[in-house]
């Protein structure tokens, strides 16, 4: 009964609390992007895909360019807020070399009340598999317009 009451309070808090946009446009930074174009689109109540692309740099390939294509879940935390999680893939090129690594993040979501605007900060592990086998970890902030 504990357990049937506690999933049916989250459901509720959930629902209340669900992100407030379809789509969201501007601009993340970070590592390994650098200044990337961004875009996130709801694809249902908790679901998201974000796309990136911009400037690239990774050790020792020199600079390029990067598209990075997340799926992310939301999770209301209260009023405006919200953490995500998921998973994606940077594909990249520096240098006429081909970059290519899934990745996972976890980040922190804050959706402004009376303005357009949404920001958010994430992090997690890029495991490169091209051009060599490597691990990085990296980050990005986002600032975005939010299409209601």
């Amino acid at each position: 009964m504990k357990t049937s009451f506690t999933v049916l309070i989250l459901f509720l808090t959930t629902s209340f609390f669900s992100q407030n946009y379809k789509m969201a446009l501007g601009f993340k930074g970070g590592y390994p992007g650098y200044g990337s174009l961004n875009a996130k689109k709801s694809i249902s109540n908790s679901d998201y895909l974000e796309a990136s692309i911009g400037g690239f740099g990774r050790y020792p390939y020199n600079v390029g360019f990067n598209v990075q294509i997340d799926y992310e879940r939301m999770q209301a935390l209260e009023e405006g807020f919200s953490f995500y999680y998921g998973g994606g893939v940077l594909l990249g090129l520096t240098s006429s070399i081909f970059h290519l690594a899934p990745k996972a993040l976890l980040g922190l979501e804050y959706n402004f009340e009376d303005l357009p605007l949404n920001i958010s900060i994430d992090t997690g592990p890029y495991f490169f598999i091209a051009p060599n086998i490597g691990f990085i970890w990296g980050g990005g902030l986002a600032l975005r317009y939010a299409i209601r």
